[in-house]
Formats: structure tokens, sequence, C-alpha cells
């Protein structure tokens, strides 16, 4: 309710002056307030909320009035504004450091406990009267009124307690008393109005002041919502134009009021272009007939999506899902719409390549004489072609939606079958199998069938299979099996044969030769002076001529030597003029054509002054002999050929045996990756670094000198395939020195080394990287490629102390690392655990030779061995010549 301010030179009474005054600073503080933008609204002190200057003036007033002393202090102490002070609080009192405090405590004990609208009267330390009443804004106390000091006019000045207290704090007392006097004397009952006052006073100025603060308080956040929308407007345009999606509002009318960039771009228009326009104007004809029912599911507050097809600007094709957002005014009514776009165009057109590749596939399954199926998971048939209806007695349609028990195929080939289909969906990775299966009319068949994971969101959601009718192909294996068994006897019954037949000819060799010696098989004799020749009847049979024509001379004698030792001859014929023996061997083409090989002893025969006059020898047909000779090469290379063969497909079996072992025993313990099948592997993987030695000997002329690095690169190729580490990519480096040889006794064991080494990094050093390098290198020790030892070096063996080499010794190295993990410092290579490492040091002391550890940077082995050259020099020759 407002009051009415009265009338300037109105006659007022106390109590109506008092009412004036209340009015006039309500309104004065109001005015003043709303006047003071300025103001700070988060702060709660009570100097923030009250014009100080504004009530000061007010205080001062109704001081002249009532006379009433009072002041206004925070929580602190801080008095704000005050009117009416005494000099004896002034000058003595709030002046002297002691009486101030006791004055202050006073203030703040006297504000204590005091409930809202209610004071409280009482006498300070300094025995005058004071009264104090809270200032509650919002149920928080930010401050106290005090009105004081006075004494009430019914009661006598003590002045003996002032005269004691000026002595006590050193006041001049006649000042002291002095200032005593000029303190107010107040009725009771005008303390009571001015503390009614107070009250009023206190009240009105904190809830006007903290209303107004609250008004400018909603005020300032109304100005930061309102930024905060213009903020969140300039936002959501920015991200309607940034968005990846198509965006598209349309009104009430179905017409288009806003398309963001993104959305014209997908259509080839501006977005100028777009506005104004119905959305429908863009759908393709076919589309356009649903347009009435989404209009009214919009109308309803339903909002759903749909695959749409739009005709671009320049007449393509564009499918779009469109999800749909109605919004309704105040009222309810609705007001539009908003389309969010996908465009989807690659994914239908995908869709439809899927469903011409689906048909394709159905073509061709159809007409496969292969039988075709695909399963899923609970291994039930989703499709098979018409292939199937033979080996199985049921048609396509009776087999599809049943699994293989239901067919009534025997429970032992179920589980085979379903494991392996088991075996797809769990790794993801196409197998090939073969097995065995007898149909219901008792005819049996071999399969080999190809499993194929079928994907969907990258997960395996169908298995397919491709199973080839073997059965023709098992049974020409069995006949072919038979065949080579009886060809293996044939061999085994033969080589014995050679072998018999190689020592008796050895025998006849040793025969011969003490034969040629003792007899001459043909003679000659050539009168260089008179160039004529002298032949036995055996020399005419060796060289096919007719005994009744004469000897040939020289010349023409040359005739009968093969035009390639032509010259060779000649000089060795000259040469005995001057040596007086010489001994060949020489090629002569007979006059029917016929090539043959003869050894030829010559002997010159000197006149007194030691001129020759005469060369004589004798002529041995060797034909044979040299065919028999190149017989016993060719069965020495094929017997040693045919036994690096066996080993090695004897070895190749043992290896296939440890493979279907490991099948068998993890199909039954169904365990994967165990340490039994880790085992199986690396028994394996030493078994074919064996192998391999034997293949490239077999494949290398079947003599005792491997060519090792051509092997090395094989069986790292080997290991490389046989560990596959997922994406890592793990490089080789290979360093190997040309023309290294080795026998059998050094290959093998150095070749089961790199195996272990090797397969050691590939299993162990690269775990949890995607990246990393082995290096292989090879050498001579003095070649230029030999590493020196380091300090980070851990040497494990050494060459046997004091023992002889021998000077054709050559010592080698071998340098196998990685910059993987490396191996654990707990790991001794000396007393290791780990079979491989033992399996290493074992072989390397075999070699006599030493091994050396460095861990840093990753794993490096050093291996050092010597080997004794002897004959594998002249086959690395020989090897080196072939070549």
């Amino acid at each position: 309710m407002k009051k009415k301010l009265r009338e300037p030179g109105a006659e007022t009474t106390g109590n109506e002056r008092v009412e004036d005054l209340l009015n006039q600073a309500e309104q004065y503080i109001r005015l003043e307030n709303i006047s003071s933008p300025s103001r700070k609204i988060k702060e709660k002190g009570l100097a923030e909320i009250i014009d100080v200057q504004a009530v000061q003036s007010l205080m001062e007033d109704f001081y002249k009035l009532a006379r009433i002393p009072m002041c206004l202090e925070d929580l602190e102490g801080n008095i704000l504004v005050g009117v009416g002070w005494q000099d004896i609080c002034i000058r003595y009192h709030r002046a002297d450091p002691e009486t101030c405090k006791r004055c202050i405590e006073n203030s703040a004990k006297l504000a204590e406990g005091i409930a809202p609208g209610e004071f409280k009267l009482c006498r300070c330390r300094n025995s005058m009267w004071k009264m104090a009443t809270p200032m509650i804004v919002s149920d928080q106390h930010v401050g106290n009124i005090f009105s004081g000091h006075f004494f009430f006019d019914d009661e006598p000045l003590d002045y003996e307690f002032f005269r004691a207290r000026a002595g006590k704090y050193g006041f001049n007392e006649k000042e002291y008393i002095e200032a005593l006097e000029k303190v107010p004397r107040l009725s009771r009952e005008a303390v009571n109005t001015g503390m009614s006052f107070f009250m009023k006073f206190a009240s009105m100025v904190l809830q006007v002041s903290y209303s107004n603060f609250r008004l400018y308080q909603a005020l300032e956040e109304r100005n930061v919502l309102m930024n905060s929308l213009r903020e969140s407007e300039e936002k959501c345009r920015s991200f309607l134009e940034a968005a990846n999606e198509g965006i598209w509002i349309i009104n009430a009318e179905d017409k288009t009021i806003y398309v963001n960039k993104k959305m014209s771009g997908m259509l080839g228009y501006t977005q100028q272009e777009m506005i104004g326009r119905p959305g429908w104007d863009f759908i393709d004809e076919k589309d356009r007939c649903v347009s009435e029912k989404i209009r009214e599911k919009k109308h309803q507050d339903i909002d759903e999506s749909h695959e749409f097809k739009f005709i671009c600007k320049d007449g393509s094709p564009l499918w779009a899902l469109v999800n749909t957002k109605s919004f309704f005014d105040r009222d309810g009514n609705f007001a539009g719409c908003i389309w969010m776009f996908t465009d989807i165009t690659d994914r239908k057109q995908a869709e439809e390549a899927l469903i011409r590749r689906e048909n394709e596939f159905r073509t061709l399954a159809e007409n496969s004489p292969d039988i075709i199926a695909r399963y899923d998971r609970q291994k039930r048939y989703i499709y098979v072609n018409p292939a199937a209806a033979e080996p199985s007695g049921y048609s396509p349609e009776e087999i599809m939606g049943k699994n293989s028990i239901e067919l009534g195929i025997d429970p032992e080939t179920t589980k085979f079958w379903e494991e392996s289909i088991e075996n797809v969906f769990i790794t993801g990775k196409p197998e090939t199998i073969e097995f065995n299966y007898m149909s219901p009319e008792g005819k049996d068949y071999y399969f080999n069938t190809q499993l194929v994971p079928e994907f969907i969101d990258e997960k395996v959601n169908s298995v397919l299979a491709i199973s080839r009718d073997i059965t023709d192909k098992k049974i020409a294996e069995a006949k072919l099996k038979e065949t080579l068994e009886n060809l293996e006897r044939l061999v085994r019954k033969r080589t014995a044969e050679l072998e018999k037949a190689y020592y008796s000819l050895k025998e006849s060799e040793k025969g011969l030769a003490e034969a040629q010696e003792m007899t001459h098989i043909g003679n000659w004799e050539w009168d260089i002076a008179a160039n004529k020749t002298y032949w036995s009847e055996e020399m005419y049979h060796i060289f096919g001529r007719d005994t009744n024509r004469p000897a040939p001379v020289y010349t023409e004698h040359l005739n009968y030597i093969h035009p390639d030792d032509r010259d060779y001859f000649d000089s060795s014929t000259r040469k005995a003029g001057s040596e007086k023996t010489s001994i060949i061997e020489y090629r002569i083409v007979l006059d029917s054509g016929e090539e043959r090989t003869v050894h030829m002893r010559a002997q010159a025969v000197f006149n007194e002054e030691n001129i020759p006059i005469k060369v004589k020898g004798t002529v041995q047909d060797i034909t044979e002999r040299k065919k028999a000779e190149q017989t016993l090469v060719n069965l020495e290379i094929a017997r040693k050929k045919e036994i690096h063969h066996r080993i090695k497909n004897n070895l190749q079996v043992i290896s296939s045996l440890l493979d279907l072992q490991a099948e068998n025993f993890s199909s039954k313990t169904c365990i994967k990756n165990s340490d039994v099948l880790n085992a199986f592997r690396e028994s394996q993987d030493r078994i074919m670094s064996i192998a391999l030695i034997h293949e490239e000997l077999h494949e290398g002329g079947g003599n005792n000198a491997l060519y090792f690095s051509p092997y090395l690169e094989k069986l790292v190729e080997n290991l490389f395939q046989t560990y596959s580490l997922g994406n890592a990519s793990i490089s080789l480096y290979t360093d190997l020195e040309e023309d290294i040889f080795f026998d059998m006794d050094t290959a093998v064991p150095l070749g089961i080394i790199v195996n272990e080494l090797v397969s050691n990094s590939l299993k162990h050093a690269f775990k949890g990287r995607s990246e990393g390098e082995i290096q292989i290198k090879l050498f001579k020790e003095g070649s230029g490629g030999e590493e020196k030892t380091e300090s980070g070096m851990e040497k494990n063996k050494k060459r046997p102390a004091g023992k002889d080499t021998g000077t054709a010794d050559t010592g080698y190295v071998l340098v196998v690392s990685d910059d993987g993990a490396g191996i654990p410092e707990t790991i001794n290579l000396e007393n290791s655990d780990s079979l491989g490492l033992q399996l290493v040091n074992i072989l390397v002391d075999q070699l006599e030779g030493e091994i050396e550890l460095k861990r840093d940077n990753g794993t490096e082995f050093m291996i050092k061995i010597n080997v004794r050259q002897g004959s594998l020099k002249s086959q690395a020759e020989e090897k080196n010549s072939q070549n």
C-alpha cells in the first residue's frame, strides 16, 4: 500500500513527522537504487546492499527530530552510517584502545541472539544505555542498527563511576565530565518509539534494496540469456551449415523455408532456388504417392524415417534416408518439420549390385556340378543347390532348414563336419577339408570341400561350403600309390643290381689296368723321315679301316681325329719327339661316322745324334670303359640324389605325422595354441630345416656339398610363412656371403640353430608391436663383414684351448639378430630352461664353436665355427663351374 506524503507546510505531529520521513526514505531509496544500474548485485555484504550516503542523510534528518543517536554496523564491526555520536565516545571511549575494544566486543554481544523484528536494550561497559536490532535480508544476517549512547531522563548520573574511569584511563576529569553531561537524556517512550522506527527503517531499507538487487540480477540474467540465445542461434546456424547431413526445414504449408549448403549441394541447386518450393517437387514421381500419408502423420506428431529417391537438378538420382521431426506453435498447431537427409545412394547401388550378384550366384550354383551349401550358426542348411540331391537322397527343399543329424548322416562324419564349420565361424578364415561319405544307397563318396566365411558388418554371418566329388581322383590315387609301391620295389632291386655291378666293374677296372700295362691292344709306327706309317691289325679294327688299305700317313691319320682334338693330338705327338714318351686320350671319327675314344701311348726313337727318327706307340679303344665310367658317375650321382630324396621324403612324412597328430590332439582336447601344439610345431620346424638340406642336395646334383646361402634364405622364408604375425610388418635383412659350402655334419646343426633363433624372434620379440626387423649375416672370418665382440656380449662357449684346427680350417661367423623386446636379463644363456636355447648350446658345442649374446637394442647371437674345407673346396669350384 502506497503512503501519501504530506503537503509542504502542513502542520505535523512528532509521529506524523516520523511517518513522513519513512515515506521519503522509501521513495528515495527505491528511486536511488533503480537509478544505479552499476551497483554490484552478486555481493551480499551490507555495504553493497544500501546506499550509504542516502541513508546517512535520512538518519541526520531523523536525529534532528528525535535527538536519538544511532549507527549502522556490518558484521565485521565497521560503522557505515552514524548520527548523534557524543564526544564522550569519540574523544574518549573510542579513542583509547582498551575502551574501544570493549565497546566493539560489547556491541557484538549485544547483537547476538536477537530475533528479526525485535531489539535489545542494555548498558555498555561504560555504564551508558544502547539498543540494537539486527538487519536481516533474505534470511541472512548482514548487519545491525545500534542506538546510543544515552541516559534515561528518570535516572540520576553516577558521577563517581565516571570520575573513577577518567582516573583509570588517564582522561581529563573536567573535560570528561563535561562530555558526560552532554550525553542525551531520553524518556523511555521516546526510546521505544525510536527503536520501533529503527526496526521499520531497517526492514524497509533492506527489503527494498534487496528487491532492487534481485530485479537487477534478473535483468542481468535476462541479458545473459538473450546473448546466449543469440550465440546459440549463431552456433546452430553454423552447425547446420557445417553439418555432414542435409538439413531441410518445411513450414505448415509444405514450403521450404531453409536448406543448408549440404542439402542444396546434394541436389545440385542453390539455396535460393529451393527456398519457397514444396519439398515434394524434388522427389521422384514413384515416391510422391506416399506424401499425403506422411503429411497426415506429421500433423499428428508422428515422426518416422523414410527412404526416398530424389531427382537432382542434372536429372541424376539421389537416394536419401530422411528422418523427420515435427514442431508445433504454442497453441499446439502444426508449424512445420525438419528433415535430416543422409545420402544412401552408394548403399542403394551396393544393394542393387548385391542383388545382381546374388542372382548371378544362384545361376552359377544352380548349374554347378559341385555341391554348394550355406550354413547358419546352428549348422543348419539355409541354401543348397540341386547337385546335393543325388548323394544325399533329398531334394534341396527337403534339405534346407535341417542339420546333418536330421538328414541321417552318421554321427562321426557329422561331428567332424560341424567342428570344421564352427572353426570357420570362430576364426573367420577359410578351410579346406576332405572326408568320406556314404550315401543312403550305400555308395561311397570322397569330397574335397572349401569352407568360406561370409561376413556381415565384419562378423561371420554364415559359412559357404563348396564340395567337389573327388571319388574318381581317390581311386586313381590308390592305383597310383600301388604303382609307386611296385616302382619302389623295382628301384630297390635295380639299385642292388647296380651296386653289385658297380663293385664288379671296380674289380674289372683293376684287372684291366694291369692288362693294359702288359698288353698292347694295337701298335703303330711312324717313320718321320720317310713319312710312312705301320699299323697292326688291331689298329685297323679300332679305326674301322679296311685292312687291304695301307696304313694312313700322318696327315691322313689326322683326318680320323675328332676336329676338337686334332690340335691336342698333334702337339702331344710332336712333344713325344722331344720328351721321348707321351700318353694321351682323344676321340676319333670312323668312316661310318661313329665316334670313339682311344688311349694312346707314344715313344720317340732317336739316332746317334739324338735326333728323333721314329715315333711308335700303342692305341687302345677305351670307348666302352669311358661309357662305363660315365655310367658309374651318373649312378653315383643318382644314388646320392635318391638317398637325399628319400631322406627328405621321410622327414616330410614325419613332419606330416606330427601335423596330423597335432590336429588330432587339438580336435580331441579342444585346446588351441597350447604348449603341446607349440612343441609339435617347433618339432616340425626342426625336421623341415633338415629336410630342406636334403632337398637342396638332391636338387644340386647329389654331391655332399650344400650351397648354404640359398638354403638359409629358403629356410627363413618358410619360418616367416609359418609364424604369421597378423597385422605386424616384420622385415627380413640378409647379408650372406656367396660361395659358402658346408658338408652335412656342419649344415644340419647350423640349419637347426638358425631355425631356433629366427623362430624364437618371430614368436617372442615383437609382441604388441606393429613392425620390426630380423637380420641374418653369414661370412668368413677376415672377409670384412666380421663384427667385433662388444662388452655387452655374453660368451657361453669357446673353442677347446690348444686344439690344432690345421691350416686348412676356415672360420665362419653367423649373426642372427632382431630389434624386438630383447631376451630378459633373467634368462641365462648357459643354463636356460628354454628347450630351444638348450638345443642351440648343444649344437654349437657339437660344432666346437662359440656363441655370444648381446641384449642391447633387441637381441643378437653371434656364432663362430671352424670348418675343414678339403673336398668341399673342389666341390664348390665344380658348383661354380657348372653355374
